[in-house]
């Protein structure tokens, strides 16, 4: 019981001596505060400096500061703490360089005077915040509409998000570069594009985000303000064709339209300045051989749907009538080939196809055995094509084939007729050479424009005095032919024209035809077609037949011998450069000199296939901007166009149930045609609709579309024209329009072939 007490009185004792201990002379308790205490730290941070206070410490003794993890020292893992002056009151931290074992670490003031007071904090030691911008673009058009461009940043535990700055050449460079604002986060701006185009390095400005919690936390993109121009950059190769308007300068004379084509280069800088033009124009005889470098300006439109079409003008050339020559160009998406049309105050009206040239070929004279396919439209004296193989050899024009045809001719003129050694010249600077094609002793002699390693463009340059013609096409080289290439699927384009002599006062009236064209086991054919021919608009035709192949020249002969009667052709030669890719001619006899309605005729018809790729279709594949293409018909009546078209896909088969599309774009016809711009349509707006008929047609890329009636030559009625249209691969097609079942003695509306996207 003694010692009981004793340590009962021992430790009130202990009790009353500490509590007096806690109270100073003023009668308070010691109180320690830390006025800067931190959540979170990040590692590589720079250092804090920790403020501390200490109440009612009399003495003035001070805290002792103590870096901590579960009570035991960690540092240097979790940092370094220096306490700063003696007596201290602040210490300086300084986060670690690594991430430590443990995030968390506690921060202690204690109080000198009584070690029992002291103040601590807990925080977080975070890896260093880092960010990253999600959507940089390389460039921006002038004018167009503000971008928002978005970061992430990690580790910013305060969702402190991020700073933009807009820099050109290390400076601010807002406004000539562009302007900021604020975008719908603290993690987003938004950047809108200058209305002009700035100079010297603000033409490529640097965004830069800055995480707000590691100012040392960037990402950054450069990107190129572009004007309008430099949507339209490199060089081009082009070929046209069509008519002159021979308007008539007194009576009684009557409006003619001549036959002609035009091919040529040129280079677009970018800038809007057109370089290194050189052409060849073929005017029914007369010819234009300009090889001395001529220049131009141009200018870039954007669509409103993105279609980009260059506006060009070749200012230091003039023809004879003292006009300088203009050209509309609609382009595809990546700038490599589109759709081109002769626009200016003069006769020419031509339209075609233009395409970016390899420059590194440019110079190289083409050798190997190429596929060819050329025509001459010569309404009022006969149309003449021809297709073949060419080789070329480094002492030029070494042999090949050629098959050619006169419209209504009693027999082919030449059919797998060999061609004589020849000479070929090389290649300028822009591509530019000459090649001759000697058949039977009969010469015709070209010009060449490379287009890249693989074809080159043709447009013949003298009179025409062995055939009578104005002969344009292409020539593609043939690689890896087998037996096996002329089977498969292909979508078959052919124009041609028929003359019936009752239909006045034009006679010449074209014929043309798309469909599917199926071969198998390398020996026989048949073919879907639809087809308008003087008035006859039919659509589902069929026909079969047999075709004999040679993959060491290309040329594939095909025969059906009650084709015509089925709409199609007896005979026909086609010469091919890869599977399923060629040119077709066809081959038929014509019954007697005097056309009728029921005779065998050989209508002239030529034309191209392509491989059908994508089958079985899906609505989706019409769907989104594209180019096309009309005219260079075999009448002058039809006129030309090249318009950007945006499609709107069906929601479901049926004509009930079809899309729809607008486009854009320019038009030529003859003067005598009823159009108050004199035959000049720039910049006009155009619509239809677009569908399948059911499921079958959807897969096999069969469908209808219509097309207003200006397309099609007819500027009063205000009709929308039915056309048809068999789909190459998505977004890709080809097309025929007109009336079906006009009366002879009218003029309708007729339509050569509609390329959508070549």
């Amino acid at each position: 019981m003694f010692r009981f007490l004793i340590f009962l009185f021992s430790l009130s004792l202990a009790l009353g001596l500490a509590s007096c201990a806690n109270v100073n002379s003023s009668g308070h308790d010691v109180l320690v505060d830390i006025a800067n205490p931190f959540p979170y730290v990040q590692i590589g941070q720079s250092a804090t400096t920790l403020k501390a206070t200490v109440q009612f410490d009399s003495s003035k003794q001070g805290v002792k500061w103590a870096l901590t993890n579960a009570n035991i020292a960690c540092s240097p893992a979790c940092g370094t703490l220096a306490p700063q002056g003696s007596p201290s009151f602040s210490a300086v931290y300084t986060p670690p360089k690594s991430a430590p074992l443990n995030q968390q670490a506690t921060i202690a003031a204690i109080s000198e005077a009584e070690k029992t007071q002291e103040y601590a904090f807990t925080f977080t030691i975070y890896a260093p915040a880092s960010i990253t911008i999600n959507n940089p673009f390389t460039s921006v058009l002038i004018g167009t509409a503000p971008i928002a461009v978005n970061a992430t940043v990690t580790n910013d535990p305060s969702n402190s998000g991020a700073n933009w700055t807009l820099t050109a050449g290390g400076s601010n460079c807002s406004p000539a570069c562009g302007t900021l604002a604020p975008g719908a986060s603290n993690l987003s701006v938004i950047y809108t594009p200058p209305a002009t185009f700035p100079s010297g390095a603000n033409v490529n400005p640097t965004l830069t985000a800055t995480a707000v919690d590691n100012s040392s936390a960037t990402d950054s993109f450069s990107f190129s303000i572009l004007n309008n121009t430099s949507l339209f950059k490199g060089n081009y190769a082009f070929l046209l064709r069509g008519y002159y308007d021979a308007v008539p300068t007194a009576p009684p004379a009557t409006a003619a339209q001549i036959p002609m084509a035009f091919a040529g280069s040129f280079t677009a800088d970018g800038n809007g300045n057109i370089t290194n033009v050189e052409f060849d124009v073929n005017n029914s005889g007369g010819i234009t051989d300009e090889t001395v470098q001529q220049s131009g300006t141009y200018t870039v439109n954007v669509g409103p749907t993105g279609i980009i079409e260059a506006i060009i003008s070749i200012t230091s050339f003039q023809f004879g009538s003292g006009l300088n020559p203009g050209f509309r160009c609609i382009m595809s998406a990546d700038g490599t080939h589109g759709r081109m049309i002769e626009l200016d105050q003069g006769a020419f009206l031509d339209s075609g196809d233009v395409e970016l040239q390899d420059t590194t070929v440019l110079s190289t004279k083409p050798v190997g055995n190429y596929a060819f396919g050329v025509d001459s439209d010569s309404p009022f004296g006969g149309r003449t094509i021809a297709a073949g193989q060419l080789v070329l050899g480094a002492a030029g024009v070494t042999g090949g084939l050629i098959d050619q045809s006169y419209q209504a001719n009693l027999t082919p003129v030449f059919v797998a007729q060999p061609l004589s050694p020849s000479a070929q010249s090389s290649p300028d600077s822009v591509g530019r050479g000459t090649l001759t094609m000697t058949i039977g002793g009969e010469s015709v002699s070209y010009a060449y424009y490379i287009v890249d390693a693989t074809h080159f463009l043709l447009i013949e340059i003298d009179g025409g005095a062995a055939f009578g013609t104005v002969f344009g096409g292409v020539a593609r080289s043939q690689t890896g032919l087998t037996a096996s290439s002329v089977n498969g699927v292909s979508v078959i384009q052919l124009t041609g024209f028929d003359v019936y002599p009752l239909e006045t006062p034009n006679p010449v009236l074209p014929v043309v035809i798309v469909g599917q064209l199926t071969v198998s086991g390398g020996n026989a054919f048949s073919v879907q077609f639809d087809i308008n021919d003087i008035g006859q608009f039919l659509i589902g035709e069929g026909a079969s037949g047999t075709i004999t192949f040679d993959p060491s020249t290309g040329r594939a002969a095909l025969s059906a011998p009650t084709g015509f009667t089925t709409n199609f052709l007896n005979s026909g030669a086609w010469y091919l450069y890869d599977t399923g890719k060629g040119f077709f001619v066809e081959e038929d006899i014509s019954t007697s000199g005097a056309v009728t309605p029921s005779s065998i005729t050989n209508r002239a018809l030529s034309g191209t296939t392509l491989p059908q790729t994508g089958a079985p279709f899906q609505l989706s594949n019409v769907s989104g901007n594209v180019i096309a293409g009309f005219g260079a018909s075999s009448t002058p009546l039809v006129p030309n166009a090249a318009l950007g078209m945006n499609i709107v896909s069906p929601t479901a088969v049926g004509t009930g149930k079809a899309g729809s599309y607008t486009s854009t774009g320019d038009l030529t016809s003859i003067a005598t045609q009823s159009i108050p711009q004199g035959g000049k349509i720039p910049d006009g707006s155009y619509s239809g609709r677009i569908a399948f008929v059911d499921s079958t047609n959807l897969a096999n890329g069969h469908g209808l579309i219509t097309f207003q009636a200006p397309l099609l030559g007819d500027f009063s009625s205000g009709t929308a024209y039915q056309a048809t249209f068999y789909m190459i691969a998505p977004n890709q097609f080809v097309a025929i329009a007109g009336i079906s079942g006009s009366s002879l003695g009218t003029v309708p509306p007729y339509t050569g072939v509609i390329f959508v996207n070549p």
